[in-house]
């Protein structure tokens, strides 16, 4: 009797694909298991296939969609961290769009043509040969697709909004293999829940982004001692508080364990979008005694260089709560006992954590407006929050499972219902920062959920992307 995995492969085969598919011990097939960032997503799948172009990917759906039983995943970057993050599967096969990657500038417009499967360094180095610039992503790594359809938070959030905000048109795959365009004015309901909706609609295979001026960046980092906790929690409230009527500058704060150096650290990484040295919003990071390291580069320059550790089994979670001095101290209060549970659990201190503390001002909601908006809800926030991202990274599954997950949670859950008892839960959570425990469409407003299940039913009537796609956050869960 022919299995599904069999069915599956020959069709992939009959539709002119064998040359870019690739199954269990073939080197390639290794390869692309092995270039995932984090171990945790890896699941093995029947076959890996490799479109080139956006013909071979409607191809590839529909062969799979005809293959009775048969489920994908759709990478990107493959950046996601938990295991069913929509990027990869194991009873199924794997669609790699990582040969799909050019950008293509098109001055008499202004936009950039992308491909789901490029990276964000090489996007950026691309559009600024052109003396232009897009707001994607702040890691090198990170590919276009997932970061896009996730919503993306950017160096420009304060000046443009969130990435999707960005997208002018969007080219599809829809689940039938047809490809249409939506944009504002053709398929404008698609074109909407796209932005933020994940992967419940279709394969994007292009992106159409709006550009902007390029310029030099003044950029650097400073490395900062625990003692200092309370003043840099004060130079964050103060640029925080600062930043919607001076969006010139973007700052990650991050609390960082480093397990090569045994060592814990805050390293602040700021970054003035204007070139211009020593801005005012960052004066107070930079009046805390540290060691300092700044120069004056461009965005593609810095992105090149700046690229996360990988080979680790990773779990990330993360929250949303209105801006409140208590609430981050005692974020910091409860970061820092994860590090101690941790420490206690893990010996040799082979493992890493980073927290990061980033702005989310109720202002961005009025650039996403302009833009016609998207699906992420924050229009019911009139407050500007805070969102905090941890990763642990360690060296096993065992270790992941049994510790770090466990601790991480623990630590979430505290800072939630403090967050609650003051009455400064948002609800909201950014999807890609998400561990697949949490629900982010669920926050999304009732209306904007109605609005992607409409679109579902109406693009997707068979529900390929609710059934047949299982990874990733599907709106056919919502109630």
């Amino acid at each position: 009797m022919v299995s599904i995995a069999q069915s599956a492969i020959s069709n992939l085969k009959e539709a002119g694909l064998g040359d870019v598919l690739y199954t269990r011990g073939q080197q390639t097939y290794e390869a692309q298991e092995e270039s995932y960032w984090s171990l945790t997503p890896r699941q093995r799948p029947w076959g890996i296939v490799q479109p080139r172009n956006t013909e071979e990917v409607s191809k590839i759906v529909k062969a799979l969609v005809r293959t009775a039983g048969c489920k994908f995943a759709v990478r990107s970057g493959g950046h996601m961290v938990h295991a069913g993050a929509g990027n990869d599967i194991e009873d199924g096969v794997t669609i790699d769009l990582g040969l799909m990657k050019g950008t293509t500038y098109h001055p008499e417009t202004g936009f950039a043509s992308i491909q789901p499967g490029a990276r964000w360094k090489d996007v950026y180095t691309d559009v600024e040969k052109h003396g232009v610039m897009v707001a994607g992503g702040r890691e090198g790594m990170v590919g276009v697709g997932g970061f896009l359809t996730g919503g993306g938070l950017t160096f420009y959030n304060c000046r443009y909004g969130w990435g999707c905000d960005q997208v002018v048109n969007y080219e599809v795959v829809l689940g039938d293999g047809s490809v249409v365009e939506a944009n504002s004015t053709t398929n404008s309901d698609l074109f909407r829940v796209l932005k933020g909706g994940n992967n419940n609609f279709g394969i994007v295979t292009r992106f159409d982004m709006q550009t902007f001026k390029a310029s030099n960046i003044w950029d650097g980092s400073s490395v900062i001692s625990p003692a200092y906790t309370d003043q840099v929690i004060e130079a964050y409230v103060d640029f925080s508080t600062n930043l919607v009527k001076n969006g010139d500058s973007h700052v990650l704060t991050m609390f960082t364990f480093i397990p090569f150096v045994q060592e814990h650290i805050i390293n602040i990484l700021f970054t003035s979008l204007d070139g211009v040295e020593n801005p005012q919003t960052t004066r107070k990071f930079l009046e805390i005694p540290g060691q300092q390291n700044v120069k004056t580069t461009t965005i593609a320059n810095k992105i090149a260089g700046f690229i996360l550790p990988s080979g680790k089994y990773d779990f990330w979670m993360t929250i949303t709560f209105k801006f409140d001095h208590r609430i981050i101290r005692r974020t910091v209060d409860a970061y820092e006992t994860l590090l101690g549970q941790l420490k206690e659990a893990i010996t040799d201190n082979s493992f890493g954590v980073n927290m990061v503390l980033q702005p989310l001002l109720a202002s961005w909601t009025q650039h996403s407006l302009d833009r016609g908006s998207n699906m992420l809800g924050l229009e019911r926030i009139t407050e500007d929050c805070v969102i905090v991202v941890v990763g642990v990274e360690v060296a096993t599954s065992e270790l992941s499972d049994k510790v770090s997950e466990p601790a991480t949670r623990a630590m979430f859950s505290e800072v939630e219902s403090y967050a609650k008892s003051l009455d400064k839960d948002v609800g909201f959570l950014y999807l890609n920062y998400c561990d697949g425990s949490q629900n982010p469409l669920g926050n999304y407003g009732e209306e904007n959920v109605k609005k992607m299940k409409e679109a579902s039913a109406k693009y997707d009537p068979i529900g390929v992307f609710q059934e047949r796609v299982p990874g990733g956050y599907k709106i056919s869960m919502m109630k």
